[in-house]
């Protein structure tokens, strides 16, 4: 089921609206009395109860899969059970299904004043409406649908598949640049969804993400603290919060959550050669010196060890100690790094 709540400040508006369609239905209600101005006056009573109430109007739809569509009274213990769920089980309501549409689907009119004069709390409704639907679609056995927060594939609006049609058409008439902006991320998404892999370095995936078409920036400060990620296609470049619906799913810390494994030793010298800071004249020097610092920086140290994954779990100790080595030695685990990203992905013979 998908799910929709809103708040509204017209009972009479809503009420026409859910029981005056065509194909509406009467599914269930607490209410009195048979008519549209029968329920939308009562509702509108219990404004008395808690005049300081500025949106005293609930308004619930749920959407059924195609061809999906419960029997009367699976559908009544929906609604009771999204009502309880949702705080709403000591309020007058109705709800009412329609047809018009080529999915199932019915709406329910809450008052958010109870009978006690107590406002339903509307903090984080829409994520609560989710997981109530969650725990009815098993109860039901229905079609199950992931929450929000947990799709790492944001889906285009209407309004940005509109600008992306017209700036694809632009862009065909070599009316501008750039492609569709949108098009991009669509591609970013798929690139990343597609190359991602349990227990896959980060190295491996930032270079099959290039082989792909897709350019990565790690952005690092100058004193070593990595900060962020971004992903570029085809010019246009956005920021890994940009990505992911919940805004984490492409983050470096989205990664090592989806199974990405980063080893601050094995994996530096990819961030570097990605890294925005690098800007020094002498490349080579500048290379090395942003590996001894994302290396010995705490911050890194305490956020991007693989402790969470089972690996590398002597990595913290280890590199921690790192800032206490003679400058020879830190200059050997800087080589030592090196090496192992050439033995490890170009297939070099070395030994040391």
């Amino acid at each position: 089921m998908i799910g929709k709540i809103k708040k509204g400040k017209s009972f009479a508006g809503l009420t026409k609206y859910i029981l005056e369609k065509e194909e509406a239905e009467l599914l269930c209600t607490n209410l009195a009395g048979e008519t549209p101005q029968d329920f939308y006056r009562q509702l509108a009573a219990t404004r008395q109860l808690n005049p300081r109430v500025e949106s005293p109007v609930s308004h619930i739809s749920l959407s059924f899969a195609l061809g999906e569509r419960p029997n009367q009274q699976q559908l009544q213990e929906i609604v009771e059970g999204t009502l309880l769920g949702m705080g709403f089980d000591n309020c007058l309501y109705f709800a009412a299904t329609h047809n018009d549409r080529n999915h199932f689907h019915l709406h329910i009119a809450a008052s958010r004043i109870n009978i006690d004069g107590e406002c339903v709390s509307d903090w984080w409704d829409k994520r609560r409406l989710e997981k109530v639907l969650r725990n009815l679609e098993s109860q039901f056995n229905l079609t199950s649908v992931p929450c929000s927060w947990e799709v790492d594939h944001t889906a285009p609006s209407t309004g940005q598949k509109r600008r992306m049609m017209r700036e694809r058409q632009e862009f065909e008439l070599r009316l501008r640049n750039k492609p569709s902006s949108y098009s991009a991320v669509e591609k970013i998404q798929d690139a990343i969804n597609t190359t991602i892999q349990p227990e896959m370095t980060m190295t491996q995936f930032l270079e099959k993400l290039q082989t792909a078409g897709v350019e990565t920036k790690v952005k690092v400060t100058k004193e070593g603290i990595i900060q962020g990620i971004s992903y570029s296609t085809d010019g246009v470049a956005f920021q890994a919060r940009k990505l992911g619906r919940n805004g984490k799913a492409c983050t470096l810390k989205g990664l090592l959550a989806r199974g990405i494994d980063f080893d601050l030793e094995g994996d530096v010298l990819a961030l570097v050669q990605r890294a925005t800071s690098n800007s020094q004249d002498d490349k080579q020097t500048s290379i090395n010196t942003l590996i001894a610092k994302i290396q010995n920086h705490p911050q890194n140290l305490s956020m991007y060890t693989s402790d969470s994954h089972g690996h590398n779990v002597a990595q913290k100790s280890q590199s921690a100690n790192v800032s206490n080595l003679s400058n020879s030695q830190q200059q050997n685990c800087i080589l030592k790094s090196q090496v192992n990203y050439l033995k490890h992905h170009k297939g070099a013979e070395l030994d040391l």
